[in-house]
């Protein structure tokens, strides 16, 4: 911050050695230069980097893959995840459907006997009875086929409730719960996909790669810059103005710009004006002193122009 400082101190300086040294009809020189707004592309999480495939100055496309993190433990998150995934979606699925085949046939086995005893004793009871009646059999015999006839009857009702109780699925509280307990297990599954692929990072942005912090094999922190891009589009015009030309200039309007190098002069688009003066000699609001106030501009410098940071230029409009 320092030295940004002490490069805004001597434009501003020159800029005003500048306008001393003209007389009232010379144009005003207009001195800046080019800076860079860098994309600084970070770790989001802690871990050694065992993959980096770019190096200083080579040129990167949006999406291009830059680095990896060592994701052993996110791997196996992520197995364990689909795991519990595939475990809570089956017991909801068992839930929902019923009883299963056997079950169900075991079910039909014990109806079809319990009709069987059924027809038994009716036939039993059936027999017995006009004997009794006759006085050929004992009462307490009628009270033994009727009593076997009851039993018989209640176990068939007791087979076919059982048999379509196994028919339908689990209470609606149950299936509730089975259906939330998924829905978390796929929570868990996608945060564990996403803290897999946060291990592998990509550009953000089209440009070149001007600095590679930390290499293969070093570990690093959650935010700590890895790589320092220079998008394309990366590239302003810093320079100063005087408070008496300031109101010449808008944001949106362009400035010519010319370097040495430059076949041509370039044009940039002015992208911000300060509000308050950079610079100020002594504190004299003087009429004869406010020429001396000068106020910061930044234009964006086309891409791939041949500029670079910290280069000198000279503005004009």
């Amino acid at each position: 911050m320092t030295q940004a400082f002490d490069i805004r101190v001597l434009i501003a300086g020159i800029v005003l050695s500048g306008l001393a040294a003209c007389s009232p009809s010379d144009e005003p020189v207009n001195l800046g230069y080019i800076e860079a707004d860098w994309t600084y592309v970070a770790a989001p999480a802690a871990g050694r980097i065992v993959e980096q495939p770019v190096k200083e100055g080579d040129r990167i496309e949006q999406g291009d893959f830059l680095f990896r993190l060592d994701s052993t433990a996110e791997e196996a998150a992520v197995s364990e995840a689909s795991s519990r995934l595939s475990q809570a979606a089956a017991q909801a699925n068992d839930l929902s459907t019923g009883a299963r085949p056997p079950e169900i046939k075991r079910l039909q086995a014990q109806l079809a006997a319990a009709k069987a005893r059924l027809v038994k004793a009716t036939s039993e009871r059936d027999r017995i009875l006009p004997l009794v009646e006759q006085g050929y059999a004992p009462k307490s015999q009628r009270d033994t086929v009727e009593a076997e006839f009851d039993a018989a009857t209640a176990a068939v009702h007791a087979a076919e409730q059982d048999l379509k109780v196994a028919a339908l699925p689990a209470r609606d509280a149950t299936r509730e719960a089975a259906k939330a307990a998924t829905q978390s297990a796929e929570a868990a599954k996608a945060a564990a996909e996403y803290r897999l692929n946060e291990r592998r990072t990509i550009a953000p942005a089209k440009g070149r790669i001007e600095e590679v912090f930390f290499r293969t094999g070093e570990f690093v922190t959650p935010g700590t810059p890895i790589i320092a891009i220079l998008p394309n589009d990366g590239l302003k015009a810093r320079f100063y103005v005087p408070e008496t030309d300031i109101s010449k200039l808008k944001v949106g309007e362009t400035v010519s710009l010319t370097a040495d190098g430059l076949p041509a002069p370039v044009k940039a688009e002015i992208t911000f004006i300060a509000h308050e003066a950079e610079f100020a000699p002594p504190v004299i609001y003087a009429r004869h002193s406010r020429e001396k106030m000068v106020f910061m501009v930044e234009a964006r410098v086309p891409a791939d122009i041949g500029l670079h940071p910290g280069l000198p230029v000279e503005v004009n409009w």
